[in-house]
């Protein structure tokens, strides 16, 4: 017997001082103005990343494919639907500004198409950098979505999800933004389930420690089991807390962070056995 699964728990705490995430996600209308520009669109923007793509409102048509990476290296490039609705969430930074585009679903692929675009607003936009963010059905930013690490660079926080009646996926991606350009450090993947016998959560904090000339980053799953009070078929496994931790350091040789233990690619094994 499967209970619905009527929440999918997956929480991001951020242990840091409230002036480092003082700029806010929002989620504008193609025809709204830009912000601190004296002409400009987010319409305008999109069609830096989509060149011909056609919108009326959320709606757009001309969609095709498009010379852009996806972070993880999945693909050569992103097959847009040809018609579709268009979903922006901006995150200012300053003179530049981040935003996520969610052009919906495609025909052969569980992931929506999630862009992650980076422009430069100081005087004319300019594009710097885009990704392809999709990890799963639904992408959005995590609040906060950003944390400074220093020297110019930041850390955005996004997460992709799905779900079915007892189990809810999630992949936290967290991309690294410096000299203008996007590097994927590490995607984190987490399995919540609620069945008869016990519900099971992973949930995720993520908090930057001092160091230099870039912060460490912190991450720790906390997995959960707590049986349920009825008698069911299932086997419940035991009750209990369990942390997970991965501390990720700039390594100023490779120009790169690394983690210091192969934790989450073992998770993510145990994850996939309980599909």
């Amino acid at each position: 017997m499967v209970k619905p699964l009527a929440t999918i728990l997956v929480v991001l705490t951020l242990f840091v001082g409230p002036a480092a995430f003082a700029q806010a996600v929002s989620s504008p209308e193609p025809a709204d103005p830009l912000p601190g520009q004296s002409g400009g669109t987010y319409a305008d923007l999109v069609q830096l990343v989509a060149p011909g793509i056609v919108l009326d409102g959320d709606a757009y048509t001309g969609g095709h494919s498009l010379d852009i990476r996806h972070l993880a290296g999945w693909d050569e490039g992103v097959p847009l639907p040809e018609a579709g609705h268009l979903h922006i969430s901006a995150l200012p930074l300053d003179s530049r500004l981040v935003l996520l585009l969610d052009f919906g679903p495609t025909e052969y692929d569980v992931a929506e198409i999630a862009i992650l675009a980076l422009f430069d607003l100081a005087d004319v936009p300019r594009l710097l950098d885009a990704a392809n963010a999709g990890a799963q059905r639904w992408t959005g930013f995590f609040e906060p979505a950003h944390i400074p690490l220093g020297d110019d660079a930041g850390l955005l926080l996004t997460q992709s999800t799905h779900f079915n009646s007892s189990q809810g996926y999630a992949t936290l991606t967290l991309t690294l933004a410096r000299d203008g350009r996007f590097e994927l450090i590490d995607m984190v993947s987490t399995l919540s389930e609620n069945l008869c016998a016990y519900e099971r959560t992973q949930s995720l904090d993520v908090k930057p420690a001092a160091a230099e000339p870039l912060a460490d980053i912190m991450v720790v799953v906390t997995d959960e089991t707590t049986p349920h009070a009825e008698t069911c078929s299932d086997a419940a496994p035991e009750p209990g807390t369990n942390e997970i931790a991965v501390t990720y350091h700039w390594d100023a040789a490779a120009g790169r962070y690394t983690a210091d233990s192969d934790a989450f690619d073992v998770l993510a094994r145990e994850n996939e056995a309980r599909f």
